[in-house]
């Protein structure tokens, strides 16, 4: 299903960005031969400005400074004086070649724009495209001269700018296919990047659902031993019954524990969690709960501690039952595995840009390989999975409330042994 959308995501990437690409290299494309034959014309036209300014200035024509202005300007030049060739196609081979495009140029220059030699008293030039079996810049210019009138044609053929275009339209078309491809290689890795966390959610959500189902088995099945039990027995003592009934709603609570839980975590998934905010006196905060569980610790001979500053800290504005949630996660977790006679500590200290509240236990710790895991669900280290009160959810639950305050939870190794988890929020 990934990899099938994966194809899909790197076909569309690969399309639409493809489809931009080419769209502004056509563009781009077409800008460029259009100011390269607006030049060539531009530079034609000078061409054949300079030619008629050089007849008009001179009595006498050089045919070296022809010569000379037909190789500088890649043109060739026909002179005429009425049907008396000065300047024509008789000096090469190449021009008897052209013969017929000055013929046509002559033609043209007449139908379209009126210009005739011996009509022609006062002058007149036009440049024009001159489409045929080879494309031609062409000019015409009729020049008044002692009498008489000159008759001038440049042609300029566009065989080089064309070839010039061909090769530049092959040289990005390949950069152009050169490009297609890295695009669709980068858009299969980009959208490999993409979907990981999709795979990993999918993943996790897979082994969430194993994970919930088999720790919801486990309670479910002994509630369902006890009633089989309960059924199967003819006359039953007031003690069994006691025993029986005992596990059934022992393990009901744990269900029941369990489900609140998964319901929690399922709200954090969907990003259905709302939070309450309001300025808090976390020292009051910090009392509440410490002596919520001084009468629990004592029951299980450990010792509770609340290690308070001496000075308060700026306001801090969060959700005081969540943040009560978490702090009562972190300590059922010291209390339950903090043997006796040990100690647990519940402490508060303020930083320069946040607040750390910190609970400190005498316990066994972490082992340096779990520090990052048992954030995740229904991880428990090792020597924690006989305690069955214990799924594995709390500290998932508490990462998730403090992630929504912007904050942070980690572990660390205690001083004098044992663990110290630290929960860090920022002020304002």
């Amino acid at each position: 299903m990934i990899k099938h959308l994966r194809w899909k995501l790197t076909f569309f990437n690969t399309a639409v960005t493809g489809a931009i690409l080419v769209s502004i290299t056509l563009f781009s494309l077409f800008v460029s031969e259009k100011n390269t034959r607006d030049k060539a014309f531009q530079n034609f036209s000078d061409n054949l400005g300079t030619v008629s300014a050089y007849l008009v200035g001179q009595d006498q024509l050089s045919v070296t400074w022809l010569q000379q202005m037909e190789s500088a300007g890649h043109v060739f030049i026909s002179i005429r004086d009425g049907d008396n060739p000065l300047f024509s196609m008789g000096l090469s081979p190449q021009r008897q070649l052209l013969a017929p495009e000055f013929q046509k140029a002559r033609e043209q220059a007449k139908a379209e724009f009126n210009l005739e030699a011996g009509r022609s008293r006062t002058g007149g030039s036009c440049v024009f495209s001159l489409r045929g079996e080879g494309d031609n810049f062409a000019g015409l210019a009729l020049i008044p001269k002692n009498g008489t009138v000159l008759e001038l044609i440049l042609l300029y053929p566009l065989t080089e700018i064309e070839q010039g275009i061909h090769r530049q339209r092959l040289v990005v078309c390949l950069a152009e296919l050169a490009a297609l491809g890295l695009l669709g290689l980068f858009s299969w890795c980009f959208t490999g990047k993409m979907l990981r966390p999709i795979q990993e959610n999918q993943r996790r959500q897979a082994q969430f659902t194993a994970d919930a189902s088999h720790e919801l088995r486990t309670p479910l099945a002994a509630i369902l031993s006890a009633t089989s039990a309960w059924e199967r027995a003819e006359c039953m003592e007031p003690a069994q019954q006691a025993l029986f009934s005992d596990i059934i709603r022992r393990e009901g609570t744990r269900m029941t524990r369990l489900i609140g839980d998964l319901l929690t975590l399922a709200g954090a998934d969907s990003q259905s969690w709302g939070l309450n905010p309001g300025e808090a006196e976390l020292d009051m905060l910090l009392l509440g709960v410490y002596e919520s569980y001084f009468s629990l610790a004592k029951e299980k001979g450990l010792s509770l501690s609340l290690d308070l500053p001496e000075k308060n800290g700026p306001a801090v504005y969060l959700d005081k039952d969540r943040i009560i949630q978490v702090l009562s996660i972190l300590l059922d977790n010291a209390l339950d595995y903090t043997p006796s006679p040990g100690r647990v500590r519940l402490g508060l200290e303020w930083r320069r840009s946040s607040v750390r509240f910190t609970v400190s236990d005498t316990g066994p710790g972490v082992p340096d390989g779990e520090k990052q895991r048992i954030f995740e669900r229904f991880h428990r280290v090792e020597k924690a999975r006989s305690n069955r009160s214990h799924f594995g959810l709390g500290l998932c639950i508490a990462a998730e409330i403090v992630k929504l305050h912007h904050g942070k939870l980690w572990v660390e190794d205690a001083a004098g042994g044992g663990a110290v988890f630290i929960v860090e929020l920022p002020v304002a």
